[in-house]
């Protein structure tokens, strides 16, 4: 059961999580156009004006030997959670799956591509990351609890009640999902994850155990998936370019590239970003670093290759200018949380 403070938590977080989509309808003709100047390190119009998304080859996760891994085909399960993640996102184009045994066989052919693609400067069709990881556990495992008797009180007094025995179930998964980019393999992101699965059920003595639940384990491993998602679909989310501005006295909003088909919708919310000129003050050196400046959240004119956003936030001594970015930021949600709470 859940107690009375928790229900009270949840149904006000769930007041919150409800209106929090208020306020994101706009009307344009409320609003007038304000000059913009260039960012200083202006994207080419090509880039800007790009629907390309980052080619992807997900590999099987590497179950390392692990048996209850193995028979579970957790590897295989998370690659495929990966995969709809992906798409899900429209982030990435995922171009293949690959299994342990072709691995070795398809990397060659894609660093060769990778590398022919980076000389000849166009697409040969090569792939960009690639996706993989390794589980550290796996674990299944069982108790038993005795059934015994209870009293609870009455307005006809005390009753006697029994509670039958009971065998509890709990699978636990750790590993990491780990990007690579080509040609060079080098290591692009990392991330960590550890999620278990439990349950139980009623049974007449401690000899009535199932000794394996492949379903049970996949969870728990399809959870770790879960946690990583939103790290995952940060790393790929498209960039929307910022092109024109608007003001209606002290709001602001911008209009990006960022449309419907690249997975601009309504309320999300997105981070502002600035290409900057940075001078190592030890060795001279002047490089571009990305910067974030602002924060934002997508309103209600949203096209398919547009979209315009409010803008909540710009950093102290920052500017928005056109050539500038935006991203989504993928946060886990509400109802995502409540449901591990109650779990």
């Amino acid at each position: 059961m859940i107690n009375s403070n928790l229900k009270t938590s949840l149904l006000s977080l769930t007041a919150i999580a409800l209106l929090s989509g208020c306020g994101t309808a706009i009307n344009l003709t409320k609003y007038s156009p304000t000059t913009m100047e260039k960012a200083p390190n202006m994207p080419s119009t090509k880039k800007m004006m790009s629907d390309e998304l980052p080619k992807v080859i997900i590999m099987d996760i590497d179950n390392n030997g692990i048996n209850v891994a193995k028979q579970a085909k957790i590897g295989s399960a998370i690659a495929s959670k990966i995969n709809t993640l992906l798409a899900e996102s429209k982030g990435a184009k995922v171009v293949k799956r690959v299994t342990k045994t072709s691995y070795n066989k398809m990397l060659s052919k894609e660093v060769a591509a990778a590398q022919l693609s980076k000389e000849l400067g166009t697409d040969v069709g090569q792939a960009d990351n690639i996706i993989t990881g390794q589980l550290s556990t796996a674990s299944y495992d069982h108790s038993f609890r005795e059934g015994y008797y209870y009293t609870i009180k009455t307005k006809r007094g005390n009753v006697k009640k029994y509670q039958p025995p009971m065998m509890s179930y709990k699978s636990c998964v750790v590993g990491n999902l780990k990007i690579f980019t080509l040609p060079s393999l080098d290591e692009a992101a990392s991330f960590e994850y550890d999620e278990c699965s439990r349950k139980s059920t009623e049974v007449r003595s401690s000899t009535d155990v199932v000794k394996r639940n492949d379903g049970l384990v996949r969870s728990a491993a399809l959870e770790g998936a879960d946690t990583v998602s939103y790290a995952l679909k940060n790393f790929f989310s498209k960039k929307g370019y910022i092109y024109e501005a608007k003001l209606k006295g002290d709001d602001k909003i911008i209009k990006t590239t960022l449309g419907a088909k690249h997975g601009a919708k309504d309320g999300k919310n997105v981070e502002i970003y600035a290409v900057e000129d940075t001078t190592n003050t030890l060795t001279g050196v002047t490089s571009k670093e990305t910067t974030l400046i602002g924060t934002g959240t997508i309103s209600n004119q949203v096209t398919p290759g547009s979209s315009w956003i409010i803008v909540d936030e710009v950093q102290a001594g920052k500017k928005i200018n056109a050539g500038d970015f935006i991203k989504i930021k993928y946060e886990e949600g509400f109802f995502s949380k409540a449901g591990k709470w109650l779990k």
